[in-house]
């Protein structure tokens, strides 16, 4: 009996619990039902209401007091478009809310205004009216309903606003920075969950040791402090012990840097970044400390470098190699050995970075030498406190040759048999994974050319290990043809974009042809109006339409040069050149040439527009006077001039110019020849000149493929005037090849012919003489000799072959080096190929901020008597 009772007890001790706990969590918030808005609004009525909708929860949901009911619980007791305080009551009392809130919404002009009431259920009246208002954005609505909820909260259920926020204890750190990203604003409902998340907040940032928050009560609202303290900045950044590394290249490493906060993982980071530094320069012992020194409110950061000794690379090894010496890998490799220009030069230093290209070096020689199988490990590095030892295993497998090569899918306007001709696979005898990627770029441009922008070119690499073959299928899945829809420019500030437009080959409305977009690349290059040319292609709004961006960045087209140079010719000189290339951004050329030298001076104003009248009507003029000293007379020339070109074919342009001058030949010398003498005083000289002209360059100052051929003839006297009469052909042609090593062979030869007419002689300055830096370099004046007083009088006939190797010299500065052959001579008729002068050289070309420079020394193969050895010439205009 007692044991039941102790039971009876303790259930109802358990009940008694449970009553008090529902009370208490009853009382701990209140239910509220928002009932739907009337939205008055001309338009976006739905979109206003669900904005008051979210921003009438969010303002709520800042109290814990307050529960928002399910609408999904009375939404179907609302059955009138306008709910009142009566139906309020009536549908609050049947789902067990404790507060109804209705109101609507009036939008007039600029404004929208809320009007809203708060009803208590269990009272059966209304507590209060709230208003709010702003301005009208769809937007803003929601902003202008979580005000409202806010005036409920502090009204209704007592809740506290934020009045202001205070920081202290921050000197360095601005106080809006650290508002940026803490939750608590003024205005705003207090929580006590989100000041502890704004206090783990400001935490966050970095900046601080500590952060406390103390919250004060006024009449006018809370006052919350935030009491931060922050860590020390760091005032200096000290190296110590460093030798072999500057300074300055250590502090351009670092990302620590003054007035900063210590990060501990930034110091470790940069101390690793330091020690790459000694790393490339050999050190490989080395050691980078850091520590910090705390001095009153800032720190002092420490980098403390221990170098050790310089390490060379003493040997590199290779395991598994057979089809391939070491010495032959080793010529893949940038990474070398300790050799006796390791003193001047970084040679036998390990790069990790180098290491690792060499290494894909390797491995790709192998794939494309017939070893598809083929792997290169990781290069095993060891080092000892004198020497690095590298080795590199290497797993050749077998070697696979090429076993059939076909195409599929679908076709193009070229045959199957022509494409299979031109692919690079088919003339190798192994297996060349470099040769099936260019194979695969060819087809694909092939099927781009016709229009099938997306054409997509898959290989299917079929091994054989029976037979030791790689049989390759280059299956071809070309699309639909695509055209080009818009074309825009962009990036040129001062050039006109019909400037850019009229110089590329892609019109809007042709087919795609990514042929076309390389050869709009090349020309604008040609230009050298532009530091960057990019072409991005995008797909237009159509599947058949394909848009190109053309992005620019201009560089400065105007020149002013003053300078210094000799010649064989002119001995020493002065120049001078104020030219614009790109006048008024319309593509045109204005310039003024002055050279004053010892035997010599010109001056030469020109002017060319590339478009006239809009058209690919190339023109230049002239105005020019020079003066000049010969060896027995001296000859001053005024003159202008007129040339006019036009495109007659693909990259063949047509010429023709007008050129007048007056020419005095004046101080002959006595024992001048009776043939210059007899051109004593003033000539005039008329002039029409033909030419054609064909450039297939891929640079105009430095060209590594393709050719420049033209052949001209020059017409004097006749109908057009003059003192002389003659007629000149001329004729060259000019050949690039590149070589490995970013190394060109230029190989040029010129041949030209030119005879009297009405029985008047053939001036003796418009003859053709051989020597200078642009025919015969070590020599001048190179022709046939009066053979009495033994001047050069020039011929009539000439031929001439130049043959260089251009080579990089400093690769950063753009500037190059020449070794040249030169060889020719003029005569008074007929050619001689047994009667060819003959010089060799070496010479400096560059690209300066003046112009294109050359230096070039020749040495003269087969000197006579009365010749120098060898001669030094400089100029500054095109190359060969």
């Amino acid at each position: 009996m007692e044991r039941l009772s102790r039971v009876v007890c303790s259930a109802f001790f358990l009940l008694f619990c449970l009553f008090l706990f529902q009370n208490a969590d009853a009382e701990e918030f209140k239910k509220i039902a928002l009932f739907p808005f009337e939205v008055n609004s001309p338009s976006d009525s739905n979109l206003i209401q669900q904005n008051i909708n979210e921003g009438l929860i969010r303002g709520l949901s800042r109290s814990k007091q307050v529960r928002i009911m399910d609408p999904q619980l009375y939404s179907n007791l609302i059955k009138q478009k306008t709910p009142d305080e009566e139906l309020a009551l009536n549908v609050g009392g049947q789902i067990g809310a404790d507060y109804v809130l209705i109101g609507s919404a009036f939008r007039i002009g600029d404004n929208l205004s809320l009007d809203a009431r708060v009803i208590d259920v269990k009272a059966k009246k209304t507590v209060q009216n709230f208003f709010a208002q702003g301005k009208a954005g769809v937007s803003e609505s929601g902003r202008i309903a979580s005000d409202l909820a806010t005036k409920v909260l502090t009204t209704v259920f007592g809740k506290k606003k934020v009045d202001r926020i205070v920081f202290k204890g921050n000197r360095k750190i601005e106080a809006t920075a650290i508002q940026n990203v803490i939750k608590i604003s003024k205005g705003r409902i207090f929580s006590d969950e989100e000041l502890s998340q704004d206090i783990k907040a400001i935490y966050k940032m970095g900046y601080f040791t500590d952060v406390q928050a103390d919250v004060a009560d006024t009449p006018d609202g809370l006052v919350v402090t935030f009491i931060v303290d922050e860590k020390p900045l760091i005032s200096q950044i000290r190296i110590k012990g460093n030798d072999a590394v500057n300074t300055k290249d250590i502090e351009a490493v670092l990302s620590t840097k003054p007035k900063q906060f210590v990060d501990v993982d930034r110091l470790r980071n940069d101390a690793e970044k330091v020690r790459e530094l000694f790393l490339n320069k050999g050190y490989l012992n080395a050691e980078v400390k850091y520590d910090s020194e705390r001095r009153d409110k800032d720190i002092v950061v420490n980098f403390n470098i221990t170098e050790g000794d310089r390490l060379y690379i003493k040997t590199i090894s290779f395991e598994g190699n057979q089809a391939f010496s070491d010495k032959q890998l080793k010529k893949l490799m940038e990474t070398n050995q300790k050799d006796l220009f390791s003193v001047f030069t970084d040679s036998g230093l390990l790069k990790r970075d180098k290491l690792k290209e060499d290494v894909n070096k390797i491995n790709a020689y192998y794939l494309n030498n017939g070893y598809i199988h083929a792997k290169v490990g990781e290069p095993d590095v060891t080092h000892d406190k004198k020497w690095i030892y590298v080795k590199i295993a290497i797993t050749e497998g077998k070697r696979y040759r090429v076993g059939k090569v076909t195409i599929s899918g679908d076709p193009l306007s070229i045959s199957r048999e022509e494409l299979i001709k031109k692919l690079k696979i088919n003339k190798k005898d192994f297996y060349d994974r470099e040769s099936v990627v260019k194979d695969i770029d060819e087809f694909t441009q092939a099927a781009n050319d016709e229009g099938f922008a997306y054409a997509e070119v898959s290989p299917n690499i079929v091994p054989l290990d029976a037979t030791q073959t790689v049989d390759v299928n280059y299956n071809l899945a070309k699309g639909d043809k695509v055209f080009f829809n818009r074309i825009e420019i962009s990036g040129n500030t001062k050039t006109r974009d019909k400037v850019i437009r009229r110089q590329i080959s892609i019109v809007e409305g042709d087919l795609f042809s990514r042929g076309k977009l390389k050869d709009s690349y090349n020309r604008l290059n040609r230009m050298r109006y532009f530091e960057e040319i990019d072409f991005q292609t995008e797909k237009g709004p159509d599947k058949d339409l394909m848009d190109v961006v053309i992005k620019v960045k201009e560089k400065p087209t105007g020149m002013f040069s003053i300078g210094a140079g000799y010649s064989a010719l002119d001995k020493a000189m002065i120049m001078a050149q104020i030219s614009q290339q790109n006048l008024f951004g319309r593509g045109q050329s204005l310039g003024v040439n002055a050279a004053i030298g010892a035997s010599s001076s010109n001056y030469d104003l020109f002017f060319i527009e590339p478009f006239l009248f809009d058209l690919p009507l190339w023109s230049k003029y002239d105005l020019w006077r020079t003066a000049r000293e010969y060896d027995t007379y001296d000859l001053t020339s005024k003159g202008v001039g007129a040339t006019f070109g036009y495109p007659v074919w693909e990259k063949i342009l047509g010429y023709i110019g007008y050129r007048f001058a007056n020419n005095d030949v004046s101080n002959i010398s006595e024992s001048a020849s009776s043939y210059i003498k007899d051109q004593e005083g003033k000539i005039s000289s008329s002039g029409l000149t033909l030419t054609l002209s064909r450039d297939s360059t891929d640079d105009s100052m430095f060209p590594t493929k393709g050719t420049r051929n033209n052949i001209s003839v020059e017409y004097t006297g006749g109908f057009l005037q003059g003192d002389t009469a003659y007629t000149k052909y001329t004729g060259s042609s000019t050949w690039f090849y590149p070589l490995p090593l970013e190394t060109v062979f230029g190989i040029r030869g010129r041949i030209g012919y030119m005879e009297g007419r009405e029985g008047k002689a053939i001036p003796v300055y418009d003859k053709f003489y051989l020597g200078g830096i642009n025919s015969l370099r070590g020599l001048r004046n190179v022709g046939p000799k009066d053979p009495e007083t033994g001047d050069v009088i020039g011929g009539t006939t000439m031929l001439n072959f130049n043959v260089e190797l251009v080579f990089p010299l400093v690769k950063s500065a753009g500037m190059k080096g020449v070794v040249f052959f030169d060889t020719g001579n003029a005569w008074e008729s007929g050619y001689y190929l047994d009667d060819m002068r003959k010089t060799a050289g070496i010479g400096i070309r560059w690209y300066s901020p003046i112009g294109p420079l050359r230096l070039e020394w020749g040495y003269v193969l087969d000197r006579k008597d009365d010749e120098a050895a060898s001669r030094f010439e400089f100029t500054i205009g095109f190359f060969m």
